[in-house]
Order: C-alpha cells, then structure tokens, then sequence
C-alpha cells in the first residue's frame, strides 16, 4: 500500500468523472485505489478498481487510519468494478467498529456492492444512492446530534432574575 499525492492531472477528464472534485490523495492498494475527498462534513474515499481477498486488508487498514480521526466517513463504492465476499465481509466488520465507536458512516453503492447485497439482504450497512445523499444524512445526523446536546444545557442554564430589576425601576 502506498499513498501518494494525485498529482495526475488529465487535460480532459474522463465523462464518468466530470463534476467530481480531484483527490487530494491516492492510497494505492493492489488492484484498487482509494481516493481522498476532505468535505466540511466528512471525509469522501472513494475506492476504485476491484476489491478481493489479495487487498481486502490492505483497504481495511487504510480506512481504519481514517476512522482513528472520529470524523464522519463516506465510502464511496460506486466506482468498484468487481468486489468479493471479502471485500463485503471487511465492509461489515468496518460498519460494526464505526457503530461501535459511534462513528457516523455511510456507503455509497455501486453495481459491485448491490450484486452481493441482493444476496445478503440483511447487511446493516447505512447504503446511499449517492456521495450527496450520504453527506446530507450525515450532515442531517450530527445538526439533530447538536439540537439534542444543547437543549438540556440550555435548561438548567440560570434564568434572569427579573423581579429584582423591576424593583430597582420602581425605586
């Protein structure tokens, strides 16, 4: 596994990537790269290639360095060209860490990844149709999170005592 900054820059970009911003990063890993989004909200890898058990752990390990920052992260899986029982076995466990440690995470699927959740319905993973749809979720998740963590302070913050001010006007 390497990574490197994309310093790959071509004149015209291929139709299936316009409109999506350049990787900062490049993490290669064997037959599949994990490219590097930072966004306000999350962090964006997207992997592509294929994904089997030669780099199954390879990846593993490269999200989990990702996953020690405990920001937001959105798999992007959409670009995969082929993903094994491996790579899907590797995305659960990944999924059970980041719920375990309350790690908000989304995947985004792709062709690879609905052909075996077809099979295995009953996956957990928080799937998105989209990087845009995972990132407002994750945006929608962590305003309600805030909400819900300043109302009570807000509560048992001391009120004002009024009743003293308006004796004072009275005076």
């Amino acid at each position: 596994m390497t990574a490197s900054p994309d310093l790959c820059t071509p004149r015209a970009p291929a139709p299936e990537l316009l409109g999506q911003p350049r990787s900062r990063y490049r993490i290669d890993c064997a037959a599949a790269q994990i490219h590097v989004h930072a966004r306000s909200v999350a962090t964006v890898l997207r992997i592509d290639g294929e994904v089997d058990a030669s780099n199954a752990e390879l990846i593993t390990e490269a999200i989990r360095r990702f996953s020690r920052l405990k920001a937001p992260l959105v798999l992007d899986l959409s670009g995969l060209d082929f993903l094994a029982g491996s790579g899907l076995r590797a995305l659960l466990v990944l999924n059970e860490e980041h719920r375990r440690a309350q790690l908000r995470s989304s995947v985004v699927s792709g062709p690879a990844l609905r052909r075996l959740t077809r099979v295995v319905t009953d996956h957990g993973l928080p799937i998105a149709d989209s990087v845009a749809a995972a990132l407002a979720h994750i945006e929608g998740a962590t305003a309600a999170r805030r909400r819900l963590v300043s109302d009570p302070a807000r509560q048992h913050e001391p009120q004002r005592d009024t009743s003293a001010r308006l004796r004072g006007l009275a005076s």
